[in-house]
């Protein structure tokens, strides 16, 4: 059974992850390094996989890790909680969303398509944020009068204002065990511009401590750090 080993973070902002090996040979570190940035893009999640062709081995004289530029891979790795997106109201922000058919393509044949990792297909398409408490008001001219009056008064798509309910636990009898049917099923929180936060995933620890166990090294303890850390230096 892999065993996970203790981490020591010395950065609040890290970008690197390392395991001090004594006596370890800068040529043996480096193809450990290489085999543990291979096993750590291999179990990271991944759209476009362009943060895991960025991540670069780091080796030298005693010690073997792995440096990654892009600060998503420690969140998706370590995982956060649940939050509401506050910092987005009044902006305008881009959103990649699946197409699989083709229909939002079809609407705007001008707007930017991609495939994922995994072979989904995406459109871009761009959503305004309103400012806390900003609502929605619409109105209709009488064609008789030519009076406007208001049809629809609601709160506008801030971040917190209600918002839909996408899933819901199934009715019985497919309810899931220990679930009320038709409750509001977990990650749908019925607000808008709330994150559902990210699982834990430990695949640069796992990596590190994979890569190690493979080339008969006992794992020791993995320091999460950054180039100010001073733990090793620069990156190679």
């Amino acid at each position: 059974m892999l065993l996970e080993t203790a981490e020591m973070r010395l950065s609040e902002s890290p970008d690197r992850v390392v395991m001090l090996v004594p006596g370890l040979k800068p040529n043996a570190a480096r193809n450990i390094a290489n085999q543990a940035v291979s096993q750590a893009r291999r179990n990271m999640p991944k759209m476009t996989g362009d943060s895991a062709r960025r991540m670069q081995p780091l080796y030298g004289p005693g010690f073997f890790g792995i440096y990654f530029p892009d600060s998503v891979v420690w969140f998706q790795d370590h995982g956060i909680r649940p939050f509401t997106m506050n910092s987005l109201q009044g902006k305008t922000i881009p959103m990649w969303i699946d197409d699989p058919t083709g229909a939002e393509r079809a609407k705007n044949p001008k707007a930017k398509v991609r495939t994922t990792a995994s072979g989904k297909t995406q459109i871009l398409i761009f959503r305004k944020v309103g400012m806390k408490g900003q609502r929605k008001v619409q109105y209709r001219t009488d064609r008789k009068t030519g009076i406007k009056r208001i049809v629809a008064d609601k709160p506008a798509s801030y971040p917190g204002a209600p918002g839909r309910i996408g899933v819901r636990e199934s009715g019985r009898p497919n309810t899931t065990q220990g679930r009320v049917a038709g409750a509001v099923a977990r990650g749908n929180s019925g607000v808008r511009w709330r994150h559902p936060g990210l699982a834990p995933r430990l695949f640069l620890n796992n990596a590190l401590t994979l890569a190690a166990q493979r080339n008969g090294i006992m794992p020791t303890r993995i320091y999460v750090a950054d180039r100010a850390s001073n733990l090793i230096g620069r990156h190679v």
